[in-house]
C-alpha cells in the first residue's frame, strides 16, 4: 500500500478485515465487523472487527511497550527511543509500518516518527521491532517545563494516544480478507518502565542541570525559550488566521474492477488543497487528484492482472477549514462537501503527466515486473475550481521570483485531518533547502499533507508539497494557474 520510504496518503478501502491476532475464524469474525470512527481520512472506509474479549475486557494490545529510554537533550528538545515489541499472531503477516498520533506522555505532547521498517511477525513468540522509536519533547510547544522536570526522575510513565498498525497478509489471508494490506487501529493508554539515567549518574545531572535552567524564569535560557514559544504562539494566531480560511481537505475515491467477474476493489486518497483566486481556483498536488498514476500497486493490477480503471466510478470531494466532516454513522459526510457530482469542484488543469519504468516486485506472487507510473517532481501538481463567494486566496510571488534558499517555513495541512469530526488544520515549522529544481523539507509528509502549501513568516506560498520530502517551488507550480 505505501512505499518503504514514505507514508503516502492513501489506503484502500477494505471490504473485511481479518483481525490477525484473533483464534476465532473468518465466518465467526465477519459477525463482527464495525466501521471504525477515529481512523485518519486515509484510513477511513476500513471495516475493523472488534478484537475478542474474555469475560467483556478487550484481549490486551499487541503492542508491547517495553521501555522508554534517554537519548539527547539540548536546549530546545528531549530526545528518547521508545522499544517496542508485537506479541505473538496466528496468521503469518508482515507490519510495514507503524502510525501515531495525539501521543502524550503523562500529559506532556510527545512527536514520534512513522516507523518505516517492515518486519515478518511470529506465530510462536513476541517479535522486537528493529529498531526503537524515535520521540522528541519540543519544549517549544510547551506552556511550561515543569512537568517535563518531573519526568528525570521517574520510574514509569503513562503514554497515551493513538497508534495505527499497518499489516501485510499473506496469501491465504489476503484471500479470505480480500485485501493485501490491512490497518489495525491500536490505542495507547500503556504504562511503559522509564528509568532515563539508569547507571549514568553524569548524564542525569546534566539533563537535571538544562532542565532547571529551563523552568528558572529569569536564566538566559527560560527567557529564550519563552520568546520563542511567544513566537510560535503568535505566528500560529497570525499566520493561522491567514491560511485557514484558504485551505480545504481533499478526498478522491475510485474503483479497480474486473471486466470479467465485474469485481472491484475500492481506493482512497486525500490530502490538501488551498486557494489561490478569489473566483475559487485551488493549488493542490497532483497525485490527490488522480492517486492511480503514481500507485504501483493500483498499476500492477492494471498492467498485469487486466483490471481496468473505472472511470464512473471517480469521486472528488472538498471540505473547507472548520467544516463538520463526520456524519451519525462516523463516516465522512459526502452529502456535506463540495463535489464533482453536485457540480460544485472541478478538475479545471493538471501539469502533463511525466510516466517513468519503476521496477516492482508483487509480494503476494512474487512476481517481478516493469511499471509505468508518474514520476515523481516538477509535474505533481493540479488546479482545481470550487463554487462559491468570498474567497481569500493565499499570497503567491511575483513568477519571476527566484524560490528561497534555506529557510524555516510553515508547513499548513490537513495531517489525519477528518479522524477529527471538525477538519483543523495543523501549522508545522519545518526546515527546507533546494535541492535540484525542486525543494527538501527536514519533514517527512504524513497522510493528507500532499497538495499543502508551505509558507513564510509574511504568509506567502514558496512551495507546493508533493511526497515524501520533497516540495515543489511555488514559481513553478503557479504557472499551472489559468
Amino acid at each position: 500500500m505505501f512505499s518503504p520510504s514514505t507514508f503516502r496518503p492513501r489506503l484502500r478501502f477494505i471490504p473485511l478485515l481479518v483481525s490477525i491476532l484473533s483464534v476465532i475464524s473468518p465466518p465467526i469474525l465477519a459477525q463482527n465487523t464495525k466501521s471504525t470512527d477515529q481512523l485518519p481520512e486515509e484510513l477511513r472506509g476500513v471495516k475493523i472487527y472488534k478484537l475478542p474479549t474474555k469475560g467483556g475486557q478487550p484481549e490486551p494490545n499487541f503492542g508491547i511497550y517495553k521501555k522508554l529510554s534517554f537519548e539527547d537533550i539540548n536546549l530546545e528538545r528531549l530526545q528518547l527511543a521508545l522499544s517496542l515489541s508485537i506479541r505473538a499472531v496466528d496468521h503469518p503477516a508482515t507490519i510495514e509500518h507503524i502510525y501515531f498520533q495525539d501521543v502524550r506522555a503523562n500529559g506532556i505532547p510527545v512527536h514520534i516518527e512513522t516507523f518505516n521498517r517492515a518486519f515478518k511477525l511470529s506465530n510462536k513468540d513476541p517479535v522486537d521491532v528493529p529498531a526503537p522509536l524515535k520521540c522528541a519533547i519540543i519544549f517549544a510547544d510547551l506552556d511550561s517545563l515543569l512537568p517535563v522536570r518531573e519526568l528525570v526522575d521517574k520510574d514509569s510513565i503513562l503514554i497515551t494516544g493513538q497508534s495505527f498498525i499497518e499489516v501485510r497478509l499473506n496469501t491465504l489471508e489476503t484471500f479470505a480478507a480480500r485485501a493485501r494490506q490491512v490497518v489495525i487501529p491500536v490505542p495507547l493508554n500503556e504504562s511503559v518502565p522509564f528509568n532515563l539515567f539508569e547507571g549514568k549518574p553524569l548524564l542525569h545531572i546534566t539533563a537535571a542541570t538544562i532542565l532547571d535552567n529551563l523552568v528558572n524564569p529569569t536564566s538566559a535560557a527560560a527567557l529564550s525559550m519563552a520568546k520563542e514559544h511567544l513566537a510560535k504562539l503568535h505566528l500560529d494566531e497570525n499566520l493561522g488566521a491567514k491560511v485557514k480560511p484558504a485551505l480545504y481537505l481533499l478526498m478522491t475515491q475510485y474503483q479497480v474492477r474486473d471486466p470479467k467477474s465485474n469485481a472491484a476493489e475500492q481506493f482512497s486518497q486525500s490530502g490538501t488543497g488551498f486557494l489561490v483566486s478569489a473566483d475559487g481556483k485551488l493549488l493542490t498536488s497532483k497525485r490527490v487528484v488522480t492517486p492511480w498514476k503514481f500507485d504501483p500497486e493500483v498499476d500492477f493490477l492494471i498492467e498485469h492482472q487486466h483490471m481496468v480503471l473505472d472511470k464512473n466510478s471517480v469521486k472528488m470531494y472538498a471540505w473547507p477549514a472548520g467544516a463538520l466532516v463526520m456524519g451519525l454513522d462516523g463516516q465522512p459526510d459526502l452529502a456535506s462537501a463540495l463535489s464533482i457530482d453536485h457540480q460544485s469542484l472541478k478538475i479545471l488543469r493538471m501539469a502533463p503527466d511525466e510516466m517513468v519504468r519503476q521496477d516492482y516486485l508483487d509480494p503476494d506472487s512474487g512476481q517481478r515486473v516493469t511499471l509505468h507510473l508518474h514520476g515523481e517532481g516538477l509535474s505533481d501538481a493540479a488546479v482545481l475550481q470550487i463554487t462559491g463567494t468570498s474567497f481569500r486566496p493565499l499570497s503567491l510571488p511575483d513568477p519571476a521570483s527566484s524560490p528561497v534558499a534555506n529557510s524555516t517555513l510553515v508547513l499548513c495541512s490537513y495531517p489525519f485531518g477528518i479522524s477529527q469530526p471538525q477538519t483543523t488544520p495543523r501549522l508545522l515549522s519545518v526546515q527546507v533547502s533546494p535541492e535540484g529544481n525542486l525543494m527538501k523539507m527536514e519533514h517527512n509528509l504524513d497522510p493528507g499533507e500532499s497538495g499543502a502549501p508551505l509558507l513564510n513568516t509574511e504568509g506567502k506560498v514558496v512551495a507546493l508539497a508533493t511526497s515524501g520530502t520533497q516540495d515543489i517551488p511555488i514559481q513553478v507550480a503557479q504557472t499551472l494557474i489559468p
